[in-house]
């Protein structure tokens, strides 16, 4: 419960600073209104869900990391939970003790999407590759998803994964298989995390 109210109070209070330097009094509170909102939405899913392991040094380094250093990637993730969870998706109350919000049903069919701290869809044959993602936007910080756009932007434009990509068993026949089998995996925290689980898609 205390992680949840602590979530509720970084949460306002880091929008908040973040509105006060972009505007003026109004701007501060209206940041803070949204904080306050994704930090009680945050709060209450990582305490119903059990999502950080207090008990261990891993639960509360990855919950004050996720707070502070890659604030911006779990507020970032707090928003994409409130979506979730307003188009009907559910929180995966078995998918405890992991340092990450478990949603049971992905957004796209056939995979699963991780943003922040926040996984929409769960199970035993995704679950490693997702951690790394994770892991990505834990050690990054605030660069993580500017350096995962830039990387997608580079890899759509100037297609350097043509040199060593698998033409044979992953060809490219049009601009659907060119995003599916060679920008999407080819990313750099793509290629990180299938090394970890998984194969990239045919």
């Amino acid at each position: 419960m205390a992680g949840g109210i602590i979530s509720v109070i970084l949460f306002a209070g880091g929008a908040g600073l973040f509105g006060l330097l972009i505007g003026d009094t109004i701007g501060l509170l209206i940041s803070a209104l949204i904080g306050l909102v994704l930090g009680a939405v945050y709060g209450w899913a990582i305490t119903t869900a059990k999502v950080y392991g207090f008990g261990s040094a891993g639960g509360v380094i990855a919950y004050v990391i996720d707070h502070t250093w890659s604030l911006v990637n779990t507020a970032i993730g707090a928003l994409y939970l409130a979506g979730n969870l307003l188009f009907g998706n559910r929180v995966d109350r078995l998918f405890t003790g992991r340092n990450v919000v478990g949603l049971r049903d992905g957004v796209f069919p056939g995979f699963a999407t991780t943003i922040g701290t926040v996984q929409a869809g769960t199970g035993i044959g995704i679950d490693d590759h997702e951690a790394v993602h994770v892991m990505q936007a834990r050690i990054f910080g605030p660069l993580y998803i500017p350096m995962v756009i830039g990387n997608y932007l580079l890899a759509t434009v100037l297609p350097y994964w043509l040199v060593y990509h698998d033409r044979t068993n992953r060809p490219i026949t049009g601009l659907f298989t060119y995003f599916k089998r060679g920008v999407y995996p080819h990313t750099w925290n793509e290629e990180w995390a299938y090394k970890v689980q998984g194969t990239p898609p045919l």
